[in-house]
């Protein structure tokens, strides 16, 4: 009898309950009922957010202030680990045709105003390029991009933010571009933990659909695999004692 293959079918089967993971859904909504139920929002124009035309819409008349506007989902706080994603679209801005800002918020740990404190990853259109930083008691980090050429308002992109605190990773993607970050550069721009999750205007004219947050989940494997390969080593074991 192989040993040694028997002892390694039963290692894969043992540790197959690690490695099977899906991503579980925490939120999602594509607006089409018409309200925001499971969004809180928060900033100067928070009143300026509603789901419109089946879209979640937020309408500053004022343009862009350089002050933050969020829609967090009620009750999440910040995982360790997830992705969020949505379909977004600049509609218009006080400061030009192919101005604005949209996005994502995580770690958003000071509901007062003005936010001191929060993670941020946001389309920037009139500079081509996806944003990310931290603002850590009112100071914000060193700003780490995605170039993304060709950005413009009334367009609509996929955009995405995949944030692994346990293996300092993050990736942002917007339509077919992405880039990962890690180490010390995930460290910058994420500085702030736990705290609230959701969506992000800088006080433009902006528009969220089909928003969608995800955690990954260990689904476990049938018992009767476990028990193969518990059986597996435990004869392993016995054998070789017997030959000893």
């Amino acid at each position: 009898m192989n040993f040694k293959l028997i002892t390694t079918a039963a290692c894969i089967c043992l540790t197959a309950v690690s490695l099977n993971v899906n991503a579980a859904t925490i939120f999602t909504d594509d607006f089409s009922d018409g309200n925001t139920a499971g969004l809180t929002f928060y900033g100067s124009n928070s009143s300026n957010w509603s789901a419109t035309s089946g879209r979640l819409i937020h309408n500053a008349p004022l343009g862009y202030t350089g002050l933050p506007e969020f829609a967090l989902f009620n009750g999440i706080t910040t995982p360790d680990r997830f992705t969020i994603a949505a379909d977004v679209s600049i509609i218009s801005s006080i400061n030009g045709s192919d101005w604005g800002h949209i996005g994502f918020a995580w770690g958003v740990n000071d509901l007062s105003q003005p936010f001191q404190s929060f993670n941020t990853s946001y389309l920037r259109s009139h500079q081509d390029r996806v944003t990310n930083w931290s603002t850590v008691n009112g100071s914000a980090a060193v700003e780490q991009y995605l170039n993304t050429p060709g950005a413009t308002n009334s367009l609509t992109y996929r955009f995405s933010v995949e944030v692994d605190y346990l293996a300092r990773i993050m990736t942002t993607s917007l339509d077919g571009f992405s880039t990962t970050f890690s180490g010390a550069d995930f460290d910058i721009i994420n500085q702030n933990i736990g705290g609230g999750i959701g969506l992000i205007s800088w006080n433009d004219n902006i528009a969220f659909d089909n928003v969608v947050l995800s955690t990954p989940s260990i689904v476990p494997i049938p018992a009767a695999a476990w028990l193969f390969g518990s059986a597996l080593l435990g004869l392993f074991g016995i054998t070789k004692r017997r030959r000893a």
